[in-house]
C-alpha cells in the first residue's frame, strides 16, 4: 500500500516538507509530539474524501480533505501506534506507524475479493464461508433508483427471487415477492419474512435511500433459525449506519414524472358506430345507428349528443404524474461512539387528478461503547403517510379506472350545458367533479434497542427490545350528485374505518467465538418471544346535509352502523447454531429453533425446525493450489433442514362466536352470536423440507464470480378445505392434507474489469422454478373449483383446447358438437377425449377440458451493466419474468363486452363473413357477456405474458475534484434515472403483462408507470 511520491504530483510537497521540519523542531526541543499525513485512494487511484483517519486507542482523529489528504499530531505516547482508516462500503485499513510521517494508503471496497460480508440470521458471515444458499444486494445495486417501496428494489438483481410489481399506484406500487416459487395455496400465504434490523416489519415500512443491504436467504441452512415463519424465506434489511470521523452531511434529491407504459388502443366514436352495426348484423338485429348519426360522429359538430370522448386515455393522463424525493442525512462520530440521522420526504401525484401521496420519514442509528466491552446500538424507523384519491359511486379509483375501460367514445364526458353524459351509473368526468373522496393515514414506527457485553474475549451476551407500531384511519365519502335531469346518484355517505397493530419483541443471544489453531468455532443460542395485538373499527353514516360535511356526526342517526374486533398471537422460540471452519477449507453449520406459538392447540404447539449444511473449498487444498491455475476460489456446499409457515390465522382450533346475528324474540330482534366454523383442534403448521447443493467459483484473480445452485422444496401439511354437505350448516376448518413441490435451479455471474481508463462491471442472473401439487387430501387428483391440479402447478389454467374458429354452418356441422349455441366466428373446441378415454365427437366440460396453461411463472431473469469513465458513469438493469400465461377478461379483452369498447386489435384482426380466416386473432363481433360460450376460458384467450422490462436506466456526471473544493463540496452529482422504461413482450396489445389483472366482471386496476428523474447528490 505504500508506493512512491512522483505518482501523487498533485499534492502540494511543501506542506509536506513544513510537516517534516515541524516534526524535526519538535524532536530537536524534546516535545512529545508526532505529526504524521498522507493520501488516501481508492482501487481507481482517485482521492477518499471524507475518511476517517484515526489512531487506535487515542482520541485522535481526523478526516481526509476534498484532496484525500489528512494530517494528525498526536502525543508519544512510546508505542509505535496502529493508525486506522475506515470509509463506508470499503475494507478497514491498519497499518503500524512506527518511524513513518507520509502514508499513501489504497482503499478496496467490500464488495471485491473475498472479504465480503453479508448480513445472516443473527449475525454475519464471509460471503466466501457461507454454507447456505444467500443472495445480497447492496447499496450500491439500488441508490438513485426512483423506487417509492423497498419491495422493488430486488427487482431483476437477486436470483431465486421472483418480483413483480402489479400497479404504479402512488402508496400502493409495491411488488409482491416470492423466494423460489409458490409453496403453498392456503391461506398461510407466500410472503416471506422480513426483518428489518432484526425486527419484524415489511419490507416497505423502510425508506429505500436508508437501505444499506438486503439479503433473501433461500434455503433451509440459512433460515431455519427462524423456524415457523421461515418456509416463504427470509429477506434481512440492514439499514445504514454512522462512521467515525467529523460530520458528513448527505442530500439526495429526485425531481420526475409518471406516464403509463401501455395503454389500449380504443376506436373512436364514428368507428365505434360502424362496428357496433356490424356486430348488430352479425346477430340479426336491426342497425343501432344511421348513417346520417355516424357522419354526426365523423363531423363532430354536435359534442354533446354525438360525442368522441377518450374517457380511458383522459382519465389516466389527468394528473400531473410528478413525484420528487428528498432524503437529507447526517452522520459522524468519534472511535467510541458513531450515528446517523436521516429525513425523507415523498410526494408523489398520480397520473390520475386528485390523487396524492405524501410521507415523511426519518431514521436514527447510534452505536457507542458504555464500557470497553459493552456497547449499545439504537435502530429507530418511522414514517407518516397521507394517501388521496377519487371515488365513484360504489367503489374507488381503481374501480373508476376499470369502468372507464368500458365507457365507448358514444359517451360524453361534460356537456357544454354543464351536465355529463354516462353510461349507468358510471361517469370518470363526473365522479372526478363530484366532492366524493377517500383520504386515508398511515403511522408506523419501529424501533430497537441492544446491549452487548463482551464477558471474556470471544464471549458476548447481547440482548434486544423492539417494538413495532403501525395505525391507520381511513375515510371514504360519496357525495350526492346530478348527472343530469334524467340521472342523480345518492344519498351521500361517509364509511370511516382505523386500527393499530403493535408487535412487541423480546430477545437474548450467547455467542461463542473461538479459534484454535486451524480450527474455528461459532456457536449461537438464544431465546425470543414475540407478542402482537391489532384492534379495528368502523363506522357507517349517510344522509349528510351537504357534501362539504364529511364528519360522522353530521350524518343522519336512523341508518347508522357500527363494527370493531380486535385479535391477539404471541410466539416464543429457543434456537441456535453452530458453526465449525477447519482451515477455511471445510465449512460445517447445524441451525435449529424450537418454536411456540398461540394459533395452535397445546398438544401440538410446539415445533422442532433444524438444518445442516456443509461446504469445502477445494481451492484451498494443496494439491488444487499446486496444479491448478486461474481459479481463486471453489467451493461447493450442500445443506438440507425444515422450515414452517404458521400464518393460518389466529384461532384456528377453538370454536369461535361470531357476533352480529340477530334473533327475533317476540318482535323485537335481538343481538345475537353463533358459531360460523367448525374448528379442528388438530391443526398444525405447513412445514416445508428444502434439499439446497450449490458450486461458488471465482476466476481471472477475482474478476468472474459464478453462483449455481440446485434446489428442491417440498411443503407437507397445506392447510386444505374439505367439502362437506350443506346439511352440516358449518363451514369446516381447514386440515392438514396437501403438499406442493418446487425444484429449480439459480445462476448468477459478476463480471468486473478496468479498460483502460473504463470501468465496467456486468452481472447477469436466471432462475427457474418448477411447481408442481404433489397431493390433495383423500387422494383427490383434482379440485375444479379451487383451480387444483395433481401433477400441474399452482394457479393452472384449465379450460378448452381451442382449434380455431368455425367457418361457416357446414363447418359447424361437420365438427364435433360443442358445449354451447355454436355461430360461424365463434371459437371451436377440440373433442380431446370421452367417457372411454377417446373422443366421442361431443365436447364437454367433464372429459374435454385440460390443463392449459400456468399463471406462475417459471422463468425470472435479470441483468446489470455498469460502466464509468473520468467521472461520468452509466448503468442499465433489464428484468424480466417467462414461462407463464394470462388470460384477461371483460371489457379489457372482449369487444362490446357488456356495452363495452372495442379496441384496435379486435378490430383489425376480426373475423367477419367476408374474411371467415379460421385463425383469425379475434372472434366475429358480437354483444358479449359472461355467459357468452366463445368466451370460456381456452387456449384461443391465452396469452404468452413473458417479458423483458428496461427496469431502470441511469446516466450520471460527478463533478472533478477541483471545481467541489472551492465549492467546499466533498462530492457533487447530477444524473438522468427512468424506470420501467419499455418492455418487449407478445401480450395483450397495449396491455402491460406485468400488471395485475382480473377476468371477471369487475375488474379494478391501476396500470403500472414508469418514471423518468432528475437527480442530485451532495455530500458536505
Amino acid at each position: 500500500m505504500i508506493t512512491n511520491f512522483k505518482r501523487y504530483s498533485h499534492i502540494k510537497w511543501h506542506r509536506i516538507v513544513a510537516i517534516l521540519l515541524l516534526t524535526f523542531v519538535q524532536n530537536l526541543y524534546g516535545q512529545q509530539y508526532k505529526s504524521i499525513s498522507g493520501f488516501v485512494k481508492n482501487e481507481k487511484g482517485e482521492p477518499m474524501v471524507a475518511a476517517t483517519v484515526l489512531i487506535k486507542d487515542t482520541n485522535k482523529s481526523t478526516s481526509t480533505d476534498q484532496r484525500g489528504v489528512f494530517t494528525l499530531q498526536y502525543e508519544l505516547s512510546g508505542s509505535p501506534g496502529i493508525l486506522s482508516v475506515t470509509f463506508a462500503g470499503y475494507k478497514p485499513v491498519e497499518l503500524r506507524i512506527g518511524d513513518q510521517s507520509f502514508f499513501n494508503i489504497e482503499m478496496l471496497p467490500v464488495t471485491e475479493g473475498l472479504e465480503e460480508v453479508v448480513v445472516i440470521g443473527y449475525g454475519t458471515e464471509k460471503k466466501v464461508n457461507l454454507t447456505g444458499a444467500v443472495s445480497s444486494v447492496s447499496e450500491r445495486d439500488i441508490e438513485n433508483r426512483p423506487i417509492t417501496q423497498a419491495s422493488q428494489a430486488l427487482a431483476g438483481l437477486a436470483t431465486g427471487v421472483t418480483v413483480s410489481q402489479g400497479a404504479g399506484r402512488p402508496g400502493n406500487d409495491g411488488a409482491s415477492i416470492r423466494v423460489r416459487g409458490i409453496g403453498t395455496f392456503s391461506g398461510a400465504g407466500n410472503d416471506p419474512l422480513v426483518l428489518i434490523d432484526g425486527l419484524a416489519a415489511s419490507i416497505n415500512d423502510i425508506d429505500p435511500n436508508n437501505i444499506k443491504s438486503i439479503s433473501v436467504l433461500k434455503d433451509a441452512a440459512s433460515a431455519s433459525i427462524y423456524g415457523t415463519r421461515a418456509a416463504n424465506g427470509v429477506i434481512l434489511v440492514e439499514t445504514k449506519k454512522g462512521s467515525s470521523g467529523r460530520l458528513k452531511v448527505n442530500y439526495n434529491n429526485t425531481l420526475g414524472v409518471q406516464k403509463v407504459t401501455e395503454l389500449p388502443d380504443f376506436m373512436r366514436s364514428v368507428n365505434y358506430a360502424e362496428l357496433f352495426n356490424e356486430a348488430n348484423v352479425n346477430m340479426g338485429r336491426a342497425l343501432s345507428y344511421t348513417d346520417e348519426e355516424i357522419e354526426k360522429f365523423r363531423s363532430g359538430i354536435d359534442s354533446d349528443n354525438y360525442p368522441d370522448v377518450p374517457h380511458l386515455k383522459n382519465l389516466l393522463t389527468s394528473g400531473s404524474g410528478f413525484q420528487t424525493n428528498h432524503n437529507l442525512g447526517f452522520s459522524g462520530g468519534s472511535d467510541k461512539s458513531t450515528y446517523l440521522f436521516s429525513l425523507g420526504y415523498l410526494n408523489q401525484d398520480g397520473i390520475v387528478a386528485k390523487n396524492n401521496y405524501q410521507r415523511y420519514n426519518f431514521m436514527l442509528n447510534f452505536t457507542g461503547d458504555i464500557l470497553d466491552n459493552l456497547k449499545l446500538n439504537v435502530n429507530i424507523n418511522g414514517n407518516t403517510a397521507t394517501t388521496k384519491e377519487p371515488k365513484h359511486f360504489d367503489g374507488d379509483m381503481m374501480h373508476m379506472i376499470g369502468f372507464a375501460v368500458r365507457q365507448g367514445p358514444i359517451y360524453a364526458g361534460r356537456k357544454s350545458d354543464g351536465t355529463y353524459g354516462y353510461q349507468d351509473n358510471y361517469s370518470p368526468e363526473a365522479w372526478m367533479a363530484s366532492e366524493s373522496f377517500i383520504n386515508r393515514a398511515n403511522k408506523f414506527f419501529l424501533g430497537g434497542a441492544e446491549l452487548a457485553w463482551e464477558i471474556v474475549p470471544g464471549l458476548t451476551w447481547s440482548g434486544k427490545a423492539g417494538y413495532n407500531y403501525s395505525n391507520y384511519t381511513d375515510n371514504s365519502f360519496t357525495s350526492d350528485f346530478v348527472f343530469d335531469e334524467n340521472k342523480k346518484v345518492g344519498p351521500n355517505n361517509l364509511n370511516v374505518s382505523s386500527g393499530d397493530n403493535s408487535l412487541i419483541t423480546l430477545q437474548s443471544l450467547l455467542t461463542l467465538d473461538k479459534r484454535f489453531g486451524t480450527h474455528t468455532l461459532n456457536l449461537l443460542g438464544g431465546y425470543s418471544e414475540e407478542r402482537n395485538r391489532s384492534d379495528w373499527m368502523s363506522a357507517f353514516r349517510d344522509n349528510f346535509p351537504s357534501n362539504l360535511l364529511h364528519e360522522l356526526n353530521a350524518g343522519a342517526a336512523s341508518n347508522m352502523q357500527s363494527s370493531g374486533s380486535g385479535a391477539e398471537w404471541a410466539l416464543r422460540s429457543f434456537f441456535g447454531r453452530a458453526k465449525y471452519n477447519i482451515d477455511d477449507r471445510y465449512l460445517f453449520e447445524a441451525n435449529a429453533r424450537y418454536d411456540g406459538t398461540s394459533r395452535f392447540p397445546a398438544a401440538g404447539r410446539w415445533g422442532f425446525f433444524p438444518s445442516i449444511s456443509g461446504a469445502w473449498r477445494i481451492s484451498e487444498e494443496q494439491f488444487f493450489k499446486e496444479n491448478i491455475r486461474g481459479i481463486d476460489n471453489l467451493k461447493i456446499r450442500a445443506s438440507w433442514g425444515k422450515l414452517g409457515n404458521q400464518n393460518i390465522g389466529n384461532y384456528p382450533y377453538q370454536n369461535v362466536l361470531s357476533l352480529g346475528y340477530g334473533y327475533p324474540i317476540g318482535d323485537v330482534l335481538a343481538p345475537g352470536a353463533r358459531l360460523v366454523n367448525l374448528a379442528n383442534d388438530g391443526i398444525t403448521w405447513e412445514t416445508t423440507t428444502v434439499t439446497d447443493v450449490g458450486l461458488d467459483m471465482s476466476i481471472l484473480n477475482g474478476k468472474l464470480d459464478f453462483v449455481i445452485d440446485y434446489f428442491d422444496k417440498y411443503t407437507d401439511d397445506i392447510l386444505y378445505n374439505l367439502t362437506v354437505s350443506s346439511v352440516l350448516g358449518l363451514t369446516p376448518s381447514e386440515v392438514n392434507a396437501a403438499a406442493v413441490r418446487n425444484r429449480g435451479f439459480e445462476f448468477m455471474a459478476q463480471y468486473n474489469t478496468q479498460i483502460g481508463k473504463v470501468g465496467m462491471s456486468i452481472s447477469p442472473n436466471f432462475s427457474y422454478t418448477h411447481n408442481r401439487i404433489e397431493k390433495l387430501t383423500g387422494g383427490l387428483q383434482q379440485d375444479i373449483g379451487k383451480g387444483l391440479f395433481v401433477g400441474s402447478s399452482i394457479g393452472a389454467i384449465y379450460g378448452y383446447r381451442a382449434d380455431g374458429l368455425f367457418i361457416n354452418d357446414d363447418d359447424i356441422a361437420k365438427y364435433p358438437g360443442q358445449p354451447y349455441s355454436t355461430e360461424p366466428g365463434f371459437v371451436r373446441y377440440a373433442d380431446i377425449s370421452g367417457p372411454d378415454g377417446v373422443p366421442d365427437g361431443i365436447v364437454d366440460p367433464t372429459y374435454d377440458r385440460e390443463i392449459i396453461g400456468n399463471t406462475a411463472p417459471r422463468y425470472s431473469y435479470g441483468a446489470t451493466v455498469n460502466l464509468d469513465y473520468k467521472g461520468f458513469d452509466f448503468s442499465i438493469l433489464l428484468h424480466g419474468l417467462a414461462g407463464f400465461y394470462r388470460q384477461m377478461g371483460a371489457y379489457q379483452a372482449f369487444a362490446f363486452y357488456n356495452g363495452g369498447q372495442i379496441q384496435k386489435w379486435q378490430a383489425d384482426n376480426r373475423w367477419s363473413p367476408e374474411n371467415p380466416d379460421p385463425n383469425a386473432e379475434y372472434i366475429k363481433l358480437t354483444s358479449l357477456n359472461m355467459g357468452s360460450g366463445t368466451i370460456m376460458t381456452s387456449t384461443f384467450w391465452n396469452r404468452n405474458a413473458s417479458f423483458i422490462r428496461l427496469k431502470n436506466l441511469q446516466f450520471g456526471y460527478s463533478f472533478p475534484e477541483e471545481l467541489t473544493r472551492k465549492m467546499n463540496v466533498s462530492k457533487l452529482r447530477v444524473f438522468f434515472s427512468g424506470q420501467n422504461l419499455f418492455s418487449v413482450n407478445s401480450f395483450y396489445k397495449g396491455w402491460d403483462p406485468e400488471m395485475n389483472q382480473g377476468t371477471g366482471d369487475n375488474t379494478p386496476f391501476y396500470p403500472i408507470t414508469a418514471v423518468y428523474t432528475l437527480g442530485l447528490n451532495i455530500n458536505f
